[in-house]
């Protein structure tokens, strides 16, 4: 429950295939994603977002069109499909989504990242402010649909979706998976996860949740180590899904949404 006149919406939405392959133009960088804030209408008056950049290196613009939307009489939207290389003008579940879309802005990257970034390997974007005009600013109002179930209760939930405009996005790390022993490979495998090429550090950190370059489930990062050649990464609990040795480790989340809501 909201206890004030504002809120912060911390939205990470999962991209579960494709997380190290480049995307085109009208890609859709992640589907609908649900997220929950403070029942009532709010108006979002800020906003940053924080994205991760490839192979330790920090992006370039990521221009990006994001879509929110909210369920019809309980029904959340219908999931877009699609992924990287696959254009979504093309996909015919649009039409199914027209009546649940609340919201839409084009997010401007070149307005909106420092070329001298500090944060290594990846973005820190937000609005910014050229001449007297304020670029990528949002001024949406949303209110979710009060029936939908399963809402923890005193909020609502709201669904946020991507597509990109320009192409040329990738969330690849360049930290690959060095494990050869079966059993650890394997469905409900080990917590501990050995790993060569870039250095964990340098690209993940302890919280971030974390799949496989398939879409394998990995799960949440506890601790992580580097000697100069080879890494470990530890994972709060065992890997459930199968993994393969050599693929590639990546982000289930590489894009962070700050949301400042007023009531």
């Amino acid at each position: 429950m909201i206890k004030g006149k504002y809120h912060l919406a911390k939205v990470r939405p999962n991209i579960d295939v494709t997380g190290a392959t480049a995307y085109s133009a009208h890609d859709v960088l992640f589907d609908w994603h649900r997220f929950e804030i403070p029942r009532g209408a709010c108006a979002i008056k800020s906003f940053n977002m924080i994205v991760t950049g490839t192979n330790g290196t920090a992006a370039a613009g990521l221009d990006m069109e994001i879509f929110f939307a909210t369920s019809v009489n309980g029904v959340a939207p219908t999931p877009i499909g699609g992924g990287a290389n696959v254009d979504s003008r093309l996909i015919h579940s649009w039409t199914a989504c027209r009546n649940n879309i609340i919201g839409h802005k084009i997010l401007d990257a070149s307005a909106m990242e420092n070329s001298d970034t500090y944060t290594l390997s990846y973005n820190v974007w937000d609005q910014t402010a050229v001449g007297d005009q304020v670029q990528n600013q949002i001024d949406i109002v949303l209110e979710g649909d009060p029936s939908y179930p399963g809402a923890t209760a005193g909020y609502q939930s709201i669904w946020i979706a991507a597509v990109a405009i320009e192409g040329g996005e990738d969330f690849g790390t360049g930290v690959l998976l060095n494990e050869t022993d079966a059993a650890d490979l394997a469905a409900l495998g080990t917590a501990t996860l050995i790993v060569d090429g870039n250095d964990v550090r340098d690209i993940f950190a302890i919280g971030d949740e974390v799949i496989m370059q398939d879409g394998a489930k990995l799960g949440i990062i506890k601790s992580m180590t580097h000697d100069g050649t080879d890494g470990t990464i530890v994972l709060e609990s065992p890997h459930t899904d199968a993994i393969a040795d050599g693929d590639e480790i990546c982000f289930r989340g590489p894009i962070q949404f700050n949301f400042g809501l007023e009531y």
